[in-house]
């Protein structure tokens, strides 16, 4: 067996050993985002997105390629659609390792992050009316990065915040609590140390 291949079941035990906690709110909209874990030659690693300064919601954020549900469709769709059309990333079904927790905007929205281990490098094709540019941080440093921690009030109750700074970069709020969930299940599971 392949390192790649060991570190993929890793990973899909480590988000199995805990199933993700699924969110139900009335009156939110459903979107799913893409988690991409690069099996890069130097080290698993996050791809990140930045959205386009001219968007209503999020602008110029740093964030994860995802958006809301379509019609009949469901969380994996969604994540693999909105990744290949932001990012032209094309990321087949079994490459999805598992879920992590979901997580509610304060735009009424209910996420979902889907994990996929993707080989890199892989061609990507920017969609520049929604993502202006996508770096890439090595797993280790958001594991050994101390995250900010802000408190927020919001109508489902208190809300934790947590913010990675990394490279003059700052991936926080709803992006920022995708990457804790992800860095602590896999600190759990000793995948990463």
């Amino acid at each position: 067996m392949s390192h790649a291949s060991e570190l993929r079941e890793q990973l899909t035990r480590a988000l199995a050993a805990r199933p993700a906690r699924r969110l139900e709110l009335d009156e939110h909209a459903r979107a799913a985002i893409l988690v991409p874990l690069l099996d890069a030659a130097e080290g698993p690693a996050l791809l990140f997105t930045v959205r386009a300064p001219h968007l209503s919601r999020h602008a110029g954020q740093i964030a994860f390629p995802g958006g809301c549900l379509e019609p009949d469709e469901d969380d994996l769709q969604a994540a693999l659609r909105e990744t290949r059309e932001e990012v032209g990333l094309v990321v087949p079904a079994s490459a999805v390792c598992g879920r992590l927790d979901d997580h509610a905007s304060p735009f009424g929205i209910v996420v979902t992050p889907l994990v996929a281990w993707v080989p890199w490098p892989a061609p990507l094709q920017l969609h520049a009316a929604e993502v202006t540019e996508t770096f890439v941080v090595p797993l280790d440093v958001l594991v050994n990065t101390e995250p900010v921690v802000e408190e927020r009030v919001t109508p489902w109750g208190p809300r934790r915040l947590y913010g990675f700074t990394v490279a003059h970069r700052r991936i926080w709020g709803l992006t920022g609590n995708v990457v804790k969930d992800l860095v602590d299940r896999l600190a759990v599971s000793e995948l990463v140390t």
